[in-house]
């Protein structure tokens, strides 16, 4: 029995789909600066979702078990601190494609008017996952109550003292046995225009950061960014290397990229330890298709969904912050 128009059609655009997958997962993660610079770090996890909950080993405490040692010494057995996994929960992020059996009749005597409005409803709905996945981003959302991946507020705070838990641990209770709370970031607000106090603002947060970890990119809005540009020494204008290579307009700050994104909170900069932030994804479920559907009521229109499965998380977050109300 020779197929239908509609069956034909479903065969075509899940089979250009296949074809174009691999291809726009990669423009996806190249598109946005922020996954972009995470994958030069290996920090893109791949992970199968096969438990409910996304596992999180952490990076918070010393164990402190090194010592030196001479011949015939031995060792104190002890494990690592018992808070050295962290949970958080995936999040489903998808979009659909719709065809109208009235299209498809349209054009059914053409298999390349076909593949035009096929290609073209397929640019459109990737560009629409990518501003969904950059407003996640930098959202101030996540956690188990919410739908969508966790955001950069949420992960990096204005203010971090506040009583929120992240992957499940209390930020403003959590500390080690010495009452250090070790799963703050760090925050800063300015002390004043940029012309005079900029420099010195950043330098300080800057180096409260290092003190945890090694901040290898900064992020503002475009405003901060061009008054960076306006104001700071000449040394903040050298060009670093990564950034270049990556294609990423840029200025500098003690030798870091320093970008800008349009939807970063106004007045922020933040600092970020990139072998210290992560986005972990289902490769089972990265971008994928599912089966095509009949729409209820409709004449022969079809819909299918385009999902992916994953969640951005930190594995330590005292090396992480934010200066705020820049001006």
């Amino acid at each position: 029995m020779a197929a239908t128009l509609t069956e034909t059609l479903n065969s075509l655009y899940t089979s250009t789909w296949s074809k174009r997958r691999e291809g726009i997962v990669d423009q996806v993660f190249e598109k946005n600066k922020l996954l972009l610079l995470l994958n030069q770090k290996g920090m893109i996890k791949y992970e199968p979702t096969d438990g409910r909950r996304l596992e999180i080993p952490l990076r918070i405490t010393n164990p402190k078990t090194s010592r030196f040692f001479t011949k015939g010494a031995t060792f104190t057995i002890s494990d690592f601190d018992p808070l050295t996994v962290a949970y958080d929960i995936w999040k489903n992020l998808g979009d659909q494609l719709v065809r109208y059996w009235e299209d498809d009749k349209i054009n059914g005597g053409s298999k390349t008017q076909h593949l035009k409005m096929m290609n073209a409803k397929i640019d459109t709905m990737i560009d629409s996952l990518n501003l969904a996945l950059e407003t996640a981003l930098w959202a101030n959302d996540g956690g188990s109550t919410s739908m969508a991946y966790n955001g950069i507020q949420q992960l990096i705070p204005n203010d971090p003292t506040t009583s929120t838990s992240i992957h499940g641990i209390n930020q403003a209770t959590q500390t080690d046995g010495a009452g250090n709370f070790i799963w703050r970031t760090q925050t800063k607000t300015s002390s004043g225009v940029a012309s005079i106090y900029m420099e010195s603002d950043m330098t300080n947060i800057f180096n409260t950061c290092s003190r945890w970890g090694d901040v290898s990119v900064l992020i503002s809005t475009q405003t901060v960014q061009e008054l960076g540009e306006a104001e700071a020494l000449e040394r903040v204008r050298v060009v670093n290397n990564e950034a270049v290579q990556l294609g990423l307009d840029h200025i500098t700050f003690k030798g870091r990229m320093w970008i800008w994104s349009p939807l970063c909170p106004s007045g922020n900069t933040y600092f970020i330890d990139r072998t210290h932030l992560g986005f972990s994804v289902d490769p089972a479920v990265n971008f994928v298709m599912g089966p095509w559907k009949p729409i209820p009521n409709q004449y022969e229109d079809v819909v299918t969904q385009i999902v992916q499965r994953g969640n951005f998380w930190m594995d330590k977050r005292q090396c992480h912050g934010v200066l705020i109300s820049q001006t």
